[in-house]
């Protein structure tokens, strides 16, 4: 059979589903002044444009992703009258420098809460420290176990995450100290 008529088109029903353009109901008398698909235009333009701002926007409240966590070993030496002292740190941290304790309570039954700000050549970071009695010597000395972690930073260390466990002992008006834990940066 053949489908082709005398102007050359075909007389088969219509298999061919085009998205026709649309016209606007402000303009109907627009009809053939503008290209096929031209509504479609301003959104597209729109698109370009605004997905730049969305990827940005997106992201902006992503956090970075965290250094992976390394082992540090803080050794710091405090006198007990004026509260001041040195430290030196290895591993994740690789640092020393002078140290001050902002604030200490004892709890009375044995326990201890230290704010400590610890300054070093990259900068300064604050350590809370929870210690607990755990025996005295017959010399008077008297031994600690902590729990530590980083609640602070500037410079260097505004990014520092850190916390660990430490022993330390008390002894003659000095308390040396051994914090070991681990630390990332983000």
């Amino acid at each position: 059979m053949n489908w082709i008529t005398r102007r050359g088109m075909t007389n088969r029903p219509n298999t061919d589903v085009r998205p026709q353009p649309v016209r606007s109901a402000r303009h109907p008398t627009a009809r053939g002044t503008r290209r096929k698909g031209w509504a479609v235009r301003p959104l597209s333009f729109i698109g370009v444009c605004l997905t730049p701002v969305l990827l940005l926007v997106g992201t902006a409240g992503t956090p970075a992703a965290a250094s992976t966590s390394v082992p540090v070993a803080i050794q710091s030496t405090v006198m007990i009258g004026p509260r001041t002292g040195t430290w030196s740190a290895s591993g994740g941290i690789n640092d020393s420098g002078t140290l001050v304790d902002v604030s200490d309570h004892l709890v009375g039954n044995g326990q201890i809460h230290v704010v400590r700000d610890v300054t070093g050549s990259q900068g300064t970071f604050t350590l809370r420290i929870d210690g607990s009695v755990t025996g005295v010597q017959p010399d008077g000395s008297i031994d600690f176990t902590d729990l530590w972690v980083v609640i602070a930073g500037t410079g260097g260390y505004a990014e520092l995450h850190a916390q660990g466990t430490g022993s330390a002992v008390l002894a003659h008006g000095v308390v040396t100290e051994t914090l070991a834990g681990s630390v990332h940066f983000d």
